[in-house]
């Protein structure tokens, strides 16, 4: 998958984010979700982050993950995309040290490598996600990959330390989860 993703067009990547971005904007508008987690796309991730352009009225608060280290991960509110920094791993985050609990979140997007239509994600190997998701309370969690990302039919191997997601969400739309493993 990886490998895969990596090939990608820019223009692919460009449109398909587009079209994700805009299902995520009408799911989190048809819900009513004040508090919205995204990411900043790095390896041809699909850029969730254009959400933040669709939110033009402001909605809704964008709260975006800062690693201080490894394997710790928390989410500070975005105030201004021009005032960004990087995290230890060298991704774009809001300078701010505007922190909210996890459980304050409605509705997670997260990035993966795969996903599989249990809900099941691959991620990079890390954890930071399962970990924040774990404690998050009642939030959504909606996997945010490409079509080919999504595997059906086969099951994709998890532990107990991986989080499920409610919802996986590609440039054709929003997919429902069969059953969590």
């Amino acid at each position: 998958m990886r490998t895969k993703r990596n090939k990608l067009d820019e223009f692919f990547i460009k449109s398909a984010s587009l079209k994700i971005a805009e299902f995520a904007l009408d799911y989190i508008e048809a819900n009513s979700f004040k508090n919205i987690a995204i990411y900043m796309s790095i390896k041809n991730e699909p850029r969730i982050e254009y959400v933040i352009d669709l939110n033009k009225e402001k909605k809704f608060d964008i709260f975006l993950p800062f690693c201080k280290k490894e394997d710790h991960i928390c989410f500070n509110k975005l105030e201004d995309i021009n005032s960004m920094r990087k995290d230890y791993f060298g991704i774009s985050c809001p300078k701010n040290d505007n922190v909210i609990d996890e459980k304050d979140i409605d509705v997670f997007f997260v990035p993966g490598l795969a996903f599989d239509t249990s809900g099941n994600r691959v991620g990079y190997g890390k954890g930071c996600f399962d970990r924040i998701l774990k404690n998050s309370g009642k939030s959504f969690f909606v996997g945010v990959c490409y079509d080919f990302q999504l595997i059906s039919g086969d099951i994709l191997e998890t532990d107990d330390n991986d989080i499920g997601m409610d919802l996986v969400l590609t440039e054709k739309g929003m997919h429902s989860v069969t059953n969590l493993q």
